[in-house]
């Protein structure tokens, strides 16, 4: 089998840094920006429950920390998985 190499494949030897920065960077920072929305809108609508909503957004802001950690710690490991996982199938 022939490999055809696109030009999409070798952007990333050959375009700017700037340019490849920024086209690599606006998804991650619209999921951020979504996350951001959906926490806000969560914490609205969990301050505006009928006597319990103070305790429940209490628990949601000392929840949210820890919440935090595990999906960094998730995200550290996923992104350094994948590439040692390809490079291990790519041994067999």
């Amino acid at each position: 089998m022939s490999e055809v190499i696109t030009t999409k494949d070798t952007a990333l030897g050959t375009e700017s840094i700037g340019k490849l920065l920024f086209k690599l960077s606006v998804p991650a920072i619209a999921a951020q920006f979504v996350n951001m929305l959906y926490n806000i809108v969560d914490r609205i609508y969990i301050g505006h429950i009928a006597g319990e909503g103070a305790a429940a957004l209490t628990g949601v802001g000392v929840c949210m920390p820890l919440i935090m950690i595990v999906s960094s710690f998730a995200a550290l490991v996923s992104s350094g998985g994948a590439p040692r996982a390809s490079i291990f199938m790519g041994n067999i």
